[in-house]
């Protein structure tokens, strides 16, 4: 097969309080079609699937882009498709502005997270460590997950559970946290094919604020309709029939 005829190997970033398994759905919907993905476990999260990765220490918009960047280097990817999901999408944003030269052209944005949150969240973030993982998990869950898809609740939270069940530390998490509620996509500049695709009914990302960075970046934009912020846990085919026909083009 001719190096232009193959297909790229795409590289998934996940979000806040989540790991690999947010994905996972996704990543085999997307592998049942040829291609080559890969989905590593970024800190906070805990490396549970044993690979060798970067060393992070820098939970910063620089310490997220290099790690990434160097991820790619090290499994020597050749220039893989971007996909980001809610603070994945910072990080991929991140990386495109930093190191364009090591990804595709075509990047893509999922639940991408469009607004700076209330600057007095910030300081109620500390209260995250003291109460269990698993009513964090919950309460999140329960604002995030969109009413027409509550059927799958359980379903959505026995994932997160298992996504929130092991941080790298608690002050990992912390300085995750921070991060994650100061950055929105529209704090970077890259020149990509961007694709931005979210729920009509996500509450962290009113369809306004998506639509006003995607004309930013000339992107083209997809709004699913009856769903909220988890798009990759109630509507991951849905993501995929949206992806697919783009990854083609």
């Amino acid at each position: 097969m001719k190096k232009s005829d193959q297909k790229p190997p795409i590289l998934l970033v996940h979000g806040f309080r989540g790991n690999h398994l947010g994905l996972a759905e996704f990543q085999k919907l997307l592998e049942a079609e040829g291609y080559q993905v890969f989905s590593p476990d970024i800190p906070p999260a805990f490396n549970t699937q044993n690979e060798t990765l970067p060393n992070f220490t820098d939970f910063t918009k620089d310490g997220y882009a290099d790690f990434i960047a160097n991820y790619i280097l090290d499994k020597h990817l050749d220039h893989p498709i971007l996909i980001g999901h809610s603070m994945g999408s910072i990080l991929a944003a991140a990386t495109a502005e930093k190191y364009s030269h090591l990804i595709h052209n075509k990047i893509f944005f999922l639940s991408p997270i469009a607004t700076h949150p209330p600057k007095f969240i910030l300081p109620l973030i500390p209260l995250i460590t003291l109460v269990p993982n698993k009513f964090v998990s919950y309460v999140c869950t329960e604002f995030l997950i969109a009413g027409a898809h509550r059927s799958k609740k359980r379903q959505i939270l026995d994932l997160t559970y298992a996504c929130a069940r092991k941080f790298t530390s608690i002050r990992d998490e912390m300085r995750a946290a921070v991060f994650s509620m100061s950055y929105s996509i529209s704090d970077f500049n890259f020149e990509k094919q961007a694709y931005f695709i979210a729920g009509k009914k996500d509450r962290m990302n009113p369809s306004r604020k998506v639509r006003e960075i995607a004309k930013k970046f000339h992107a083209e934009v997809d709004f699913i309709p009856q769903a909220g912020h988890l798009i990759n846990y109630e509507v991951p085919e849905k993501i995929a029939e949206l992806v697919l026909p783009k990854l083609k083009n």
